[in-house]
Parts: C-alpha cells; structure tokens; sequence
C-alpha cells in the first residue's frame, strides 16, 4: 500500500500555515453541531421519551444515523465524478429540509395517535440521516486533502472545539427553554430552530476552499474492498474502533433513561448535565491541541481509555446506589466524559487520516464510516433490548445494588479495558510510546513537562 500523501495534486502550504479560508469549516461546524444536535441528539431521544418509548426504540431512533451511513459505500464513486464540496453542499441542503417535517409530525393536533407520530417521526430521521449518509463521504477526504499532515492536529483540535462550543451553548440554551417552556409548541419550535441553524451552515460550507478529487480516487474498475480492509495498520485501527464504538454505542443514550427511571431528573437538567461535559470538552481540547502533533495520536489514545474506564466505573456506582446523585458525582462524571471524548475524537479522527493510504482515500474513508457506524447504530438496538430484558430485576451484592443499569455500565467497563489493550498495538511510526508519554505528563514536574512539551502559539 501506498503511504498517506495528504498534498498530493497541489503545493503544500508552509509547514506552520493553515489553508486560506479555513476558518469556513469551523464556523459551519458550529452552526451544523446546533442542527444535528437538536435532531439527532438527547432532544429527540426526550421527545421519543414523551412518547412513552421502550429502550428498545430509543436504540433504534440513536441507531438510525450510523446504520444509514452504510449509503457512503455507494456514494463515494458518485462523489468522485462531482466533487468533494459540490456533492457534499448538495446532500447538507437535502437533508435540512426534512428538519421541517419533523417539526410539522410535532405540531399534529393532540388527537393524533402515539403510535401513528412515532412512525412519521421515525420516517423522517430515515430520509433526513440517508440525505446524510449519503453526502458524509465526501467531507473527511476533502479535509485530509485540503489540510497539510503537519498542521491537522491543530485543525482538528481548533474544528472539534468549534463543535465543543456549539454543544455547549446549544445545550444550555434547550435546558433553559424545557425548563420554561410548556405546551404542545415545546419541540416543534426547537425543530424549526435546527432548520435555521442549518440554512446559515450552508452558507459557511459553500465558502470552503474547493480541492480536486485526486487521480487516485477516480478507479474506473472493481473496488478492492478485501485487500483494502486487510491492510495491516488500517485493520488494526478498525478492531481498535469497532470495539470502542460497541461502549459508545451503548454510553451515548442510557444514561439519560438512568437518571429519569432511578432519579427523576427532568428534561432541563438532563440537558444541563450534559452541557458540563462539552465545557470539559473545550478545555480539554485547548491543551492537548496543542499536543497532539509533537506527541502523536496514540498516546493519547491510551489516555482517552483510561480515562473512559474511571468514566464507567463512575456511572457503574451511580446505578448501583454506590454513588449518591449530588453535584459531586455529575461533575467527576461529566468531566471524565468530556476529557475522554474530546482526546479519543481528536487522536482517533487524526490517526484515521495519518493511516488511510492516498490511492484509494475515498474509499477507504467510507469503509472505515460504514465499518464503525454500523457498530455505533446495530448496537444501541441490542443493547436496548438487553435493558428491557433484564426489566425491574435487581439484587443486592453488599453495599452494591445489581440492576439493568449497574450490569450495562460493568459490560462497558469491561470492554473498555478490552480496547484499551488493542489501543498498544495501533501503528503510528512518529509517536511518542505511551510509557514515555505518561511519564512526561504525570511523573515529572508538570510545569517542566508542560512547557517543553507545548508549542508556545495558540491554536
């Protein structure tokens, strides 16, 4: 297999400089993360849960925007003959109308049957995360293309905090407005705030600086799927992902049913609570940032999951009445999550261009979506079905309670620890070893480590 060539087709910008225009990416991000977030995030899961639905269909509502991205394997030669921003502003701007009819199937009369706004509910995440799929292919090519290996560190960590801070300010707000706000009007006008947010997205998207498809990607014969999967550094990377994405699968969504069922949190707090942890995200982000390009993305990966381990741990005990429900016990939970997710996406999203060779990028980068979206969407599904299995059966181990949240978050401390195992065997020529790393971080003085190992610029 051919190495990664991220300049191949045009001349490189200088070691240190970031392409014109950039800035575009970011700001779409931000306004894009406070679309999807209301469509795709804990409001629609909170809208399902007024609806009175099982775990079961709570997995498959949070299934439906990974399993659909399985339609990247089709698209990626389709976006090989239009282009990477034609294809993608094409597919963004289909899919933000579909937002509308989600916000009209909220605003049927009252009379209107559960299960008949269920279905028109479920019929539109459907059109509105295929109109996703389909057109997702084409932006990480695009990015690893138009962005130097030696500054994507810094683009990505600058990228996913525009994204922390849409979070953020996005979930506050909804908490603010659930907390307020009553009657049937409640979703539709967030609906209807996703589609605005979106429309401005599209702007920022269209002023992204456009790349050719290189020569590479445009195959004319058979795709080599098999030969393509079985390269060493890339299989490695998506056993790593895939085991990963089986606790993710599970992470992102119960825990809201947990703090509703065992605590009788409310909506606004739900939200509330989740905001703390994209707070962690961008001081987390900030530092490592910075880091990320000198060190590798490996170590941090290492860091991510031991970190994700502690997370679960924590969780595990709030299930099992270990843990009391307080102020104490969120903030360690959110903080953990906010500091293990912004370091595995930033690393993991590095590594995934870093990895994937130039011949054949689109390609690979839809193998590896379909191969790890697949995982996050099945999944949610069975492990919904798993909760709803074990039902209100609960017994009693000592100060530890077993129940159907206590035993999800032990499987996922488990499998965890599993990931972090395979994490050690991942290929990265350049990185620091892990040993070296956390000895630099955590053993010596941390002000000496620190300054020898940050760049002193901003991001």
């Amino acid at each position: 297999m051919q190495a990664a060539d991220s300049t191949s087709g045009m001349k490189p910008p200088s070691p240190a400089a970031m392409p014109a225009g950039i800035w575009n990416a970011h700001l779409f991000q931000v306004f894009n993360t406070m679309s999807f977030l209301i469509v795709l995030g804990m409001p629609i899961i909170l809208y399902f849960k007024h609806l009175n639905a099982t775990a079961t269909l709570l997995g498959v509502v949070v299934a439906l925007n990974p399993l659909l991205n399985i339609l990247q394997i089709p698209a990626a030669k389709f976006m090989e003959r239009v282009g990477y921003r034609t294809f993608v502003l094409r597919g963004w701007a289909a899919r933000s109308f579909f937002i509308v009819g989600m916000a009209v199937v909220a605003l049927l009369p009252p009379g209107t049957g559960r299960t008949l706004r269920i279905a028109l509910m479920l019929a539109m995440l459907v059109a509105f995360n295929a109109a996703r799929g389909v057109s997702a292919c084409g932006f990480l090519p695009w990015m690893t293309h138009l962005v130097p290996e030696s500054v994507r560190g810094r683009f990505l960590a600058r990228d996913q905090i525009a994204i922390a801070l849409a979070m953020f300010g996005t979930l506050i707000l909804t908490a603010v407005y659930l907390t307020g706000a009553t009657g049937r009007y409640v979703y539709p006008m967030m609906f209807f705030g996703s589609y605005a947010a979106a429309l401005v997205s599209l702007a920022f998207l269209r002023r992204i600086p456009d790349v050719p498809v290189p020569h590479g990607d445009r195959g004319s014969g058979p795709v080599p799927w098999k030969t393509m999967l079985l390269y060493t550094p890339f299989l490695r990377l998506m056993t790593y992902n895939v085991t990963v994405y089986a606790v993710l699968a599970a992470s992102t969504v119960f825990w809201a049913p947990l703090l509703r069922d065992h605590y009788g949190a409310t909506d606004g707090k739900i939200l509330g609570i989740q905001s703390l942890a994209s707070g962690t995200m961008v001081m987390s982000l900030l530092v490592f940032g910075r880091l990320i390009d000198r060190v590798g993305s490996r170590p941090l990966l290492v860091l991510a999951a031991l970190t994700h381990v502690a997370h679960f741990g924590c969780w595990g005990a709030l299930a099992a009445r270990c843990l009391p429900f307080s102020l104490g016990t969120i903030l360690v939970i959110q903080v953990t999550a906010g500091l293990a997710m912004s370091l595995f996406n930033l690393a993991n999203t590095r590594l995934v261009m870093g990895t994937v060779p130039s011949a054949g990028r689109s390609h690979f980068f839809a193998m590896f979506s379909v191969i790890t979206n697949v995982t996050l969407g099945s999944l949610p599904v069975l492990w919904g079905a798993g909760l709803d299995a074990v039902g209100d059966w609960h017994a009693r181990w000592g100060a530890w309670e077993w129940n159907q949240y206590s035993l999800l978050y032990a499987a996922l401390t488990t499998i965890m620890l599993l990931a972090l195992g395979l994490c050690r065997r991942l290929t990265e020529p350049r990185a620091m070893t892990t040993d070296a790393f956390l000895q630099e971080l955590v053993l010596k003085t941390p002000g000496r480590a620190l300054s020898r190992l940050f760049p002193r610029r901003p991001l």
